[in-house]
């Protein structure tokens, strides 16, 4: 993202915070770089960072359930959807083998985009059961078709392996549905909603879905996962958690 955009991205981020006066500073260990305080500009994850790393706790909060399931399960291959971020660089540091993407509309994907690996997680370029596990942020959002990508995911897992991932989720009764492409053209079926994107810059990346937590994890196993919502608070004494989606594909027993 230019320097112009990050600025404004930052500007637009603090417009959403609380009045200084109610800003509160929590005592806790970061998952990513053991920093020991938290600042919260609201009662927020999105809106809570780790002072030393500067993560905030929505990404952060991927890491301790990574965590979990590294301790029962051998994860030596790993794809995370962004280039940037503090899951990004957990991974690298406890992976052997970790591929970091973006989307570029148009491009093929596997091919490299100024040195940069392009993925569209509804038709990705890796080979069935060949990663151990998928981590994202904030992107089944911005996925025209998000169940075909949680079934893309299920395709290159290997048996065993994981889908880790953190997306808005709102009290609605069901999943709703923003837009869609018709004949080559974004059709929108509610009002735009639109997302600041590291490399599109702010209001930058349209979202095609709010997800509701009353059935994501209904959609994600519709394609074959075993999955559930855990509710991960960083840091503990934080008022609201997130909720993140871990998302196993079974292991096929030999007859």
């Amino acid at each position: 993202m230019p320097p112009f955009s990050r600025v404004r991205s930052a500007l637009r981020y603090l417009a959403h915070a609380d009045p200084f006066y109610k800003w509160r500073v929590h005592r806790a260990s970061c998952p990513n770089c053991k920093g020991n305080f938290f600042l919260s500009l609201r009662a927020d994850p999105f809106m809570t960072r780790c002072l030393s790393c500067l993560a905030n706790a929505t990404n952060l909060s991927l890491i301790p359930v990574i965590q979990q399931h590294s301790e029962h399960c051998r994860v030596e291959t790993a794809w995370e959807m962004s280039t940037y971020g503090a899951t990004l660089a957990y991974l690298k540091r406890q992976v052997p083998r970790v591929y970091e993407s973006e989307f570029f509309p148009g491009i093929e994907p596997g091919h490299q985009v100024n040195g940069i690996l392009n993925q569209d997680v509804q038709n990705t370029s890796f080979a069935d059961d060949t990663l151990d596990l998928i981590t994202s942020n904030q992107v089944f959002e911005h996925v025209e078709d998000d169940v075909k990508g949680f079934r893309e995911c299920h395709r290159i897992l290997k048996p065993g392996g994981a889908l880790i991932c953190s997306l808005p989720l709102y009290d609605l009764p069901a999943t709703q549905q923003l837009a869609r492409i018709s004949h080559g053209k974004i059709e929108h079926l509610a009002p735009p909603e639109y997302h600041d994107s590291r490399r599109g810059g702010p209001g930058s990346a349209l979202c095609f879905w709010r997800h509701s937590f009353h059935d994501i994890i209904a959609r994600v196993a519709s394609v074959g996962f075993s999955a559930k919502l855990i509710d991960v608070r960083l840091p503990a004494t934080s008022p609201e958690p997130t909720l993140v989606v871990y998302a196993r594909k079974p292991v096929v027993s030999s007859p």
